[in-house]
């Protein structure tokens, strides 16, 4: 059983790397659920409670610094609170038409399209849309480091245990 569990851990957390990129898919999630199913199947002895809590916080934690980086981006090159609006609103509309890079593109449109309707200047507008970008993309960073984490936690004990 040890070998399945090590096989569900694995894929879970490729598909949860996918979902680092693609906005669809909560990609740090997706590894934690990962953690757990691999916990289960080894009985919680090679992969813990403790693990699966790890991972849980783990995966809260991406969600939060997601979105943190992405309004601390924006924030930071000047876009204002219509700003991030139109930027979370570009990001869904981005993905849905645009799959699966259009949410980076739809952000930054949504993002200087709101600073344009509120009659800030082309400058600042694009000033904003790349704060947009630029959180987004540290956003896509820590998600993958945190990915990272969660393997170096549960990867190890589970080839041992083979």
């Amino acid at each position: 059983m040890d070998i399945v569990a090590l096989i569900i851990f694995i894929l879970f957390v490729l598909t949860g790397s996918a979902g680092v990129i693609l906005p669809f898919l909560p990609g740090v999630p997706v590894a934690a659920v990962g953690v757990l199913f691999a916990a289960w199947l080894g009985n919680f002895t090679v992969l813990g409670q403790r693990e699966v809590i790890v991972a849980a916080l783990i995966a809260g934690l991406s969600l939060i610094l997601d979105y943190l980086t992405t309004v601390l981006g924006a924030r930071f090159y000047g876009a204002s609170t219509r700003g991030i609006w139109g930027a979370l609103i570009g990001a869904i509309v981005g993905a849905v038409f645009f799959p699966p890079f259009g949410f980076l593109l739809g952000a930054i449109v949504g993002a200087i399209g709101a600073e344009l309707v509120s009659g800030r200047p082309w400058e600042e507008a694009t000033r904003a849309g790349l704060g947009t970008l630029i959180g987004s993309l540290g956003g896509i960073v820590i998600k993958g480091l945190l990915i990272v984490a969660i393997v170096l936690m549960c990867l190890p004990p589970l080839i041992a245990a083979l």
